[in-house]
């Protein structure tokens, strides 16, 4: 049974519409959530967070579900099991990172105050200075210390990472790796590191953008996507042997066309021309996005 369901998500916001979002997150999985900027991968998680509602009269619709618990009629039980991790810190600026967790933690059940303070400390944090006055990157470390302090189901990290330093960003993917270890919690990580990415998440959710509606592109397991790719250098004069339904962007210069080839089965021996298999190269999500994106 799926930890958590989002079923025919459409959310609104001016005249931008994130369009008819499925998909389901097993227990133990990090979901990868990626897509350029302006596609929706923000709306999504705040309508996830319950921080934008769906309103009705302006043709919002959809239903989430945490552990069978419902977002609107199961409000209390459903963000309770739910921790974040935000690129934009969304606590009260004005309080200190100790205050934080002493004014906010009781929302939370089973919040341990003292693993909170022993988190700050581990992870460098001052427990008197003020979020305002925090850096970035103390912002990220406050939020995962408080997020880490309360037994949630599902956490939700919005671009987390990027402005880490290099040594705590390792460490944060670790965490995130032991977070779904126990085979009972989930985690949805946005991220424009894509390469870093995939490297720690078992499925994808790919967001797409057509003028002014974002769509699914692929939602699944990443090694079954990337298995569909390859990349394929092939000299100007011979990019006419390849099935054009197989190409799916391509680098054009004078001597050679590099090419992005999709094929759905993964069977490339049964479609491409024998002469090419043997440099057709597995593709990594960042060039397939790439590809597709500059398509």
């Amino acid at each position: 049974m799926a930890l958590f369901r989002c079923e025919h998500l459409t959310k609104i916001i001016d005249d931008y519409r994130l369009n008819d979002i499925n998909f389901n997150i097993e227990p133990g999985t990090v979901m990868g959530l990626v897509g350029i900027n302006g596609t929706g991968k923000t709306t999504l998680i705040r309508s996830i967070l319950g921080s934008y509602n769906l309103d009705e009269t302006i043709d919002d619709r959809g239903e989430l579900f945490l552990n069978e618990k419902h977002y609107r009629k199961d409000a209390t039980e459903y963000k309770s099991k739910i921790a974040y991790v935000l690129h934009e810190n969304p606590f009260y600026k004005f309080m200190s990172s100790l205050e934080i967790g002493e004014v906010y933690g009781p929302y939370y059940k089973d919040f341990n105050i003292e693993k909170y303070r022993n988190l700050l400390k581990e992870f460098e944090i001052p427990e008197k200075k003020m979020i305002s006055k925090l850096s970035k990157g103390q912002s990220i470390r406050m939020q995962l210390a408080f997020a880490l302090s309360y037994p949630a189901l599902l956490y939700v990290m919005d671009e987390p990472v990027g402005n880490l330093d290099v040594e705590f960003r390792d460490r944060f993917y670790d965490t995130v790796r032991d977070i779904v270890s126990n085979e009972q919690s989930s985690v949805i990580l946005s991220s424009h590191l894509v390469t870093e990415l995939e490297n720690v998440a078992d499925d994808l959710l790919w967001i797409g953008r057509t003028d002014n509606c974002g769509y699914i592109r692929y939602t699944g397991r990443i090694d079954y996507f990337k298995d569909c790719f390859r990349v394929l250098s092939v000299a100007k004069e011979k990019a006419g042997d390849i099935p054009k339904d197989m190409i799916m962007g391509e680098n054009k210069n004078e001597t050679h066309n590099e090419c992005l080839l999709y094929e759905r089965s993964g069977d490339f021996a049964s479609r491409l021309p024998q002469e090419y298999q043997a440099d057709a190269r597995y593709a990594d999500l960042q060039e397939i996005m790439y590809f597709v994106d500059k398509k």
